[in-house]
């Protein structure tokens, strides 16, 4: 036994999805894969200031809720966190969690907190994925370790769908066959029949990367291949076509979008159209839109038949092309993509007095911490921002609370099961 080990009774979780418990010296402890009233053993792996981040050694007085995870690689690898959660617990703590990040900074509690939107599978649920490789001599592939850039190779994964699953056998064999050494990952996209394959390379073409590249393309049947050679000079290769098509469909709307190569589409199409619908409810009647951060339209297109006019930015130029082709596509005429960052646009809107009665954000993980100071100054009716990380959400409301508006509603959308990551939907009012 670890001489340094100790015994932690288990308070509760944090974004983050470790367990929180207090050792005897006052300094808060974060450990993982436990559940909050659970007695463990465990090992200090690093101490900071004002608290320790710890290894489970042992169970001692097991949660009478816990489970045992589905996939044996589940304590070491770094795609899931809580597996040994029950899905309805894990529901649970996320609203939780998400309620105390955003009353912890804002001394806020949303007027409505609508129940979570869940699934009714909470596995093989992923549409895509980004797979990690190297040869070791021989193709090794899989996730990141926890904390760690090590792969923990697996030869199936319960949270991929399908496709995805059976796309990534037939990979392995090819590139067992048809070595491309400077291979580093794999993304898979397959939302739908659809499937597209990205390759990433460090180094130049080498002697049989070509010939690997067509083997894959013509065994697999596959829409689109791509792999990008980092060099230097960096090159790319693309075998087909560049994009996936998709459909959202939401209160009996049916939009049909692609999404290319390197672009974004949800990991979880089910989840997703749930966010999209409830996105339709709140805007529903607006007269001018401007979203944010549009990408190529997941939002804009679906929106359009329920909305006056949709204005949407989006700083990629690829995603720009693919969502005035998804407005054709869906015959939004109504629905103009414009290429620009969010806070020139925000500012440019804000020089020439041009009003819109909703604002729609849909930002990266990092938040839009860069607009919020002249966001509330288009004096919008409304604000919808659809959030991927609680934390950058609670700092961009802060201003905008600050501002006059009121958080009207707050709702969590389980995009990741089996994981901490938390979508969710805020929706504010002046």
């Amino acid at each position: 036994m670890d001489a340094d080990s100790f015994q932690l009774r288990i308070e509760t979780l944090s974004y983050g999805g470790r367990g929180v418990g207090r050792h005897e010296d006052g300094r808060v402890v974060f450990v993982p894969r436990v559940i909050p009233g659970e007695l463990v053993r465990v090992a200090p792996l690093k101490y900071h200031r004002a608290y320790i981040e710890a290894e489970t050694l042992e169970v001692i007085e097991p949660s009478p809720e816990r489970v045992a995870p589905v996939c044996e690689h589940f304590a070491v690898c770094g795609g899931c966190d809580w597996q040994h959660l029950p899905y309805a617990l894990q529901l649970e703590w996320k609203q939780r969690i998400l309620l105390q990040e955003v009353e912890k900074l804002c001394a806020v509690r949303p007027d409505d907190i609508p129940a979570p939107v869940g699934v009714d599978e909470a596995y093989a649920y992923r549409s895509h994925a980004r797979i990690q490789c190297r040869y070791d001599p021989t193709l090794k592939s899989g996730f990141f370790m926890k904390k760690s850039r090590d792969i923990v190779a697996f030869e199936a994964c319960p949270i991929l769908n399908p496709r995805i699953q059976e796309t990534l056998d037939h990979l392995r064999s090819i590139l067992g066959r048809q070595r491309m050494y400077g291979l580093y990952s794999l993304e898979i996209h397959a939302p739908s029949d659809d499937i597209l394959v990205l390759g990433r390379c460090r180094g130049t073409m080498r002697d049989g990367d070509l010939k690997a590249m067509n083997t894959i393309f013509r065994e697999l049947s596959i829409s689109g291949l791509s792999f990008v050679m980092l060099g230097p000079p960096r090159r790319d290769y693309v075998l087909g076509q560049r994009a996936c098509r998709y459909e959202v469909t939401s209160r009996g709307i049916t939009s049909h979008l692609t999404s290319g190569l390197g672009g974004f589409i949800q990991a979880n199409l089910k989840i997703n159209d749930a966010m999209v619908g409830h996105v339709m409810n709140l805007v529903e009647g607006s007269a001018r839109i401007l979203e944010l951060y549009s990408g190529c339209g997941n939002f804009s297109i679906p929106i359009a038949p329920v909305a006056g006019e949709v204005t949407a930015i989006e700083r990629d130029g690829r995603l720009v092309t693919q969502g005035r082709m998804n407005c054709k596509r869906n015959r939004a005429a109504n629905v103009r993509f414009l290429r620009m960052e969010a806070l020139k646009a925000v500012q440019s809107i804000l020089n020439e007095s041009v009003h819109f009665d909703t604002v729609l954000l849909d930002p990266p993980r990092e938040g839009a911490k860069e607009i919020m100071q002249d966001l509330p100054r288009i004096e919008a009716e409304r604000i919808v921002y659809v959030s991927c990380n609680p934390t950058t959400l609670a700092r961009d409301l802060k201003p905008l609370l600050a501002a006059g508006y009121t958080l009207a509603s707050l709702r969590l959308f389980d995009m990741f099961p089996q994981t901490y990551h938390i979508e969710c939907i805020a929706d504010l009012k002046r």
